[in-house]
């Protein structure tokens, strides 16, 4: 096991060893580059000028000297200045999205709501209505025993259908709250008749 780290380690040092010296590989073309191309004919070029103009070459020198701080400061504050305004123009976006989708949540919070306290009392006027209308209609075509009726049935639709499973000397019964008159089915439970 300490073998195969120990390798491993071996591997990563390696690999790592091959990619830092193409780095520096790479940086040194790079380096030559720019120093030959820019570097080096900047400095002829200035070493000419000031053997032609040396008080003006001088004043250029202490010139660029004095305004380098100034000048990377402005690239500086303006790399900043720019960078903040990104960051808080984002930041404000993703803020105002925050905030505007909460308004909407909770402006559909209180219609849903609204909604359904009127399906609510919707709901409560029809079942009134249909109560009303079913009790209308068995009072005038059974009489007393409609009214019971309407009762019985009034009952089965707000508590829902009922049904009780009795055992009985092998058999079932089954009572079926359906009409005031409710029958009861008895069934044989004998596995043969089934």
């Amino acid at each position: 096991m300490s073998a195969r780290k120990e390798s491993s380690y071996q591997e990563i040092s390696e690999s790592l060893a091959v990619y830092f010296e193409r780095s520096v590989a790479m940086v040194r073309r790079y380096a030559d580059v720019i120093e030959r191309r820019y570097a080096r004919p900047a400095l002829e070029i200035s070493a000419e000028k000031f053997k032609e103009r040396p008080i003006m070459m001088t004043f250029l020198a202490i010139f660029a000297a004095l305004s380098a701080l100034p000048v990377l400061s402005f690239v500086g504050i303006s790399i900043f200045v720019i960078s903040s305004l990104v960051f808080f123009a984002t930041a404000t976006t993703i803020l105002a999205c925050f905030v505007t989708e909460s308004i909407i949540v909770c402006i559909a919070i209180c219609a849903l709501g609204s909604l359904m306290i009127v399906a609510i009392f919707a709901t409560m006027f029809f079942i009134t209505i249909y109560s009303m209308l079913r009790f209308i209609l068995l009072v005038r075509t059974g009489g007393g025993s409609g009214a019971m009726e309407w009762a019985f049935e009034t009952r089965q639709h707000l508590l829902g259908k009922r049904r009780e499973d009795h055992e009985y000397d092998g058999s079932t019964i089954v009572v079926d709250h359906q009409s005031p008159e409710s029958q009861v089915n008895v069934r044989n439970s004998d596995p043969e008749d089934e």
